[in-house]
């Protein structure tokens, strides 16, 4: 296999799209040279969990679409891979892998989808056609921006998506987003011992608990989990929330559920293994809505990833990624009855629940794992990066 250079240029390196783009960096870079490039739009540094993974190539600019687009050339000048992958059809990631590979050199060019960004966040038409037709001219990535992006997905060569609702709309290849397997081993002799592990985050050691990671915003489903804590089926569980220790909705559920609610702060991306051997179950409420319909919560992944019970709804891909239960607890969306009753069965059942977790990592070994997105997005690789003279020959 020919070595080449790949440089993913992500939307956002200070927040949470890093995820997937460290996946599929990470497997690919096994194989090949690997940079990641992009803006810093909502921070001034990388997104901390993933700070250290990789030698980032960052540029400070506001979300303001005129500095975005002064600053796409300037970013695109940092790319100097010879295969561009960009990471959401975004004005902020593939605007300016556009600009590298088709404006300031020949190079191949991939697209990976891992969210519906057509999706609008309004709530109704009357709401969108003000918000996002009227107004919304500000930001670069307003909904008018990126549904006028989407002709130029054509250009690219080739396309990944996360889901089989946007395999659906773009076409592509599937491709799950698993975190590193070399971390997330259960089997791991630092964290055969629960209690040990709970120890390290100062966790009691004799209550049934369950996690909660990253941001907990509104399709997350997070005042479903919050209602069915409040059930009498799940009294005895308590909350572990990894994030932002000040966030107001992690600081209202610590008031909520008093000492049952116990804040870690974020957490590096190499220790969430250990948090998660911790615990008991990780809830993933997604609730009914076109955004979740298209996305693939990497923490499901995750927990599966450490063979921990994940309860889901029947949203998406879930239930298929869950084998319609056998490998997790499906429940309705928005139904904090059915999620409080999960709760409950889990904490009655630990052998099912081990035996569902266990199911969980063997489906992700083979289909969600750096091994299993490496026979996916390197053979792709491979075929694409010829010699630019051979390229160019065949335009």
């Amino acid at each position: 296999m020919t070595r080449h250079r790949v440089s993913f240029v992500v939307h956002d390196l200070a927040a949470n799209p890093i995820v997937r783009a460290a996946a599929l960096a990470t497997a690919v870079a096994r194989e090949h040279d690997v940079e990641v490039v992009g803006f810093l739009h909502s921070g001034p540094d990388v997104y901390e969990p993933y700070r250290n993974l990789f030698q980032y190539k960052t540029l400070r600019v506001t979300l303001d679409t005129v500095p975005v687009l002064r600053a796409i050339p300037a970013l695109a000048a940092l790319v100097t891979g010879d295969v561009v992958y960009a990471c959401k059809p975004l004005v902020t990631s593939f605007g300016p892998a556009l600009y590298a590979a088709r404006h300031l050199a020949r190079r191949r060019l991939l697209l990976d989808i891992e969210d519906d960004e057509w999706v609008t966040q309004s709530r109704g038409w009357p709401e969108f056609l003000w918000r996002d037709g009227v107004k919304g001219w500000r930001h670069a990535t307003a909904w008018k921006f990126t549904r006028a992006l989407h002709a130029a997905v054509r250009c690219a060569d080739e396309v990944t998506v996360s889901t089989r609702t946007l395999q659906r709309r773009y076409g592509g290849i599937l491709v799950r987003h698993g975190p590193a397997a070399a971390g997330y081993d259960p089997d791991r002799s630092d964290m055969a011992d629960r209690a040990v592990c709970r120890r390290q985050w100062d966790l009691p050691e004799r209550v049934p608990l369950a996690l909660f990671a990253g941001l907990p915003q509104p399709h997350k489903g997070w005042s479903t989990l919050l209602d069915a804590l409040a059930h009498p089926e799940a009294a005895a569980w308590h909350l572990v929330l990894a994030g932002p220790p000040d966030h107001p909705d992690f600081l209202a559920a610590a008031h909520a559920l008093g000492a049952r609610c116990h804040i870690v702060g974020s957490q590096p991306h190499a220790r969430m293994p250990g948090l998660l051997a911790a615990v008991d179950a990780v809830p993933v409420p997604q609730l009914d809505v076109p955004f979740s319909r298209s996305q693939l919560p990497a923490k499901a992944l995750e927990a599966m990833a450490m063979a921990r019970p994940v309860i889901a709804t029947r949203v998406g891909d879930l239930p298929e990624i869950l084998g319609d239960g056998k490998r997790g607890w499906l429940i309705p969306p928005g139904d904090a009855g059915a999620l409080a009753a999960a709760f409950d069965d889990i904490a009655r059942r630990p052998e099912e629940a081990k035996i569902r977790g266990c199911a969980a990592r063997q489906w992700y070994l083979a289909e969600a794992s750096q091994t299993a997105i490496q026979s996916r997005v390197l053979a792709l690789i491979e075929g694409l990066a010829r010699p630019v003279a051979s390229i160019i020959a065949a335009v």
